[in-house]
């Protein structure tokens, strides 16, 4: 990472990440203030865009074409595990939605939850880091079968496109939609990311602040936030980016200039 100018009390930074013989070039805007992590979470879309952007290029050039459209939204009753960090944005987004949109969302995400809790996968699915990828993919489809749609799901599109979490950006389908409405894992042709923002984000968090759960289900982020206290670690924003940039390259990159 090369910081090049700062400007106010953000810094801009240039990055190089190479896909397969695919390079990205990334220009990202980094506060340089000492901020939680979801302060970051506007850099770590662009780079979560990017990174999918460059792959779907490669998959076209290949003669694929991603499937997802608008109006197919079996993901979005898929397990979706996010951050903690982007819980509390979450919760965020929910506390300023206009009325009656608000109390119809946090609705959603009550009976969502009760649905959820009267299920046997709850244990497991809150498990979701520590499970091994046969059970993982059995929780998977058991949470699947609970048919709990996003509360942010409507008319079968997503209400928060532009704010969706992390890992929903990474899920690109090359497949029929046919097989993602059933879940059929035999048939549904998923690209391969060579990294995922989501989950080194949720790695990094977690292994900050032990004891705190780095997955936590999507329909849980106005529970799980109420019920844990703010004690988010504050660090500038170069260091931030430093740590989620060595957890990608596996290497280690010079401490940022914070003078």
């Amino acid at each position: 990472m090369k910081d090049t100018h700062a400007v106010s009390d953000t810094i801009s930074a240039s990055a190089e990440l190479r896909i397969g013989s695919y390079k990205l070039k990334l220009n990202l805007v980094v506060p340089t203030d000492e901020v939680p992590p979801e302060a970051l979470m506007p850099t770590l879309r662009e780079l979560c865009n990017q990174v999918a952007d460059g792959v779907a290029q490669i998959a076209q050039e290949n003669g694929d074409e991603i499937s997802c459209r608008k109006g197919c939204a079996a993901c979005c009753r898929q397990y979706v595990p996010i951050s903690p960090a982007e819980a509390r944005l979450m919760v965020e987004l929910v506390e300023e939605m206009p009325e009656p949109g608000r109390s119809i969302i946090k609705q959603r995400f009550e009976a969502a939850v009760e649905r959820f809790k009267e299920s046997e996968v709850m244990e497991t699915a809150m498990d979701y880091n520590r499970l091994s990828e046969a059970k993982r993919m059995k929780m998977v489809k058991d949470y699947f079968q609970l048919g709990i749609a996003c509360p942010f799901l409507e008319n079968e599109s997503c209400s928060i496109y532009a704010d969706r979490p992390l890992i929903c950006r990474e899920y690109m389908v090359i497949s029929s939609p046919k097989h993602c409405a059933t879940l059929d894992e035999d048939h549904i042709k998923r690209l391969k990311l060579p990294v995922s923002v989501a989950q080194t984000f949720s790695n990094m968090e977690g292994a900050r602040r032990k004891g705190v759960n780095p997955c936590i289900p999507l329909i849980m982020a106005l529970e799980w936030t109420a019920e844990h206290p703010d004690d988010r670690e504050l660090l500038p924003g170069p260091k931030w980016v430093q740590y989620i940039f060595e957890d990608l390259s596996g290497t280690k990159i010079p401490d940022p200039d914070l003078s």
